[in-house]
């Protein structure tokens, strides 16, 4: 009885934490890994996105930011003069998350919109700077 007792502790402690929501660090990597602010707000304007299922950046960038080469969000490979002939900013990215324009003001067309207050694109891109 008493094994029994112990394991339904354990399955219920299994259960308790594995469906707790997820805490990141800051607000950036929230945005980054659940498309969701630290308030729990849902950041993706599904009316205006071509690909509205995607729910979070992690979901086409990956976990460091780099999942396909070609689409790299990680903020050195965008300011980098040799991968762009305008390398991006900030401002150029705060343009490309409001206006999905890329950096030599080409439309983007990457089919998902976001919207974001400002002090979120602060922060995500703070995030974007560390991967």
């Amino acid at each position: 009885m008493r094994r029994l007792a112990i394991w339904v502790v354990v399955l219920s402690c299994i259960l308790l934490f594995g469906c707790a929501k997820k805490v990141y660090a800051t607000n950036g990597e929230t945005i980054y890994k659940t498309g969701r602010n630290l308030n729990g707000d849902r950041l993706l304007d599904r009316s205006a996105s071509t690909i509205p299922f995607v729910h979070s950046c992690i979901a086409c960038h990956g976990r460091k930011g780099n999942r396909m080469e070609s689409v790299s969000v990680q903020f050195r490979y965008l300011s980098d003069p040799a991968n762009f002939k305008v390398s991006y900013n900030d401002s150029l990215f705060f343009r490309f998350l409001d206006h999905d324009l890329k950096s030599d003001g080409q439309k983007a067309n990457i089919g998902v919109i976001w919207k974001m207050s400002d002090g979120d694109k602060k922060d995500l891109l703070d995030y974007l700077k560390q991967l």
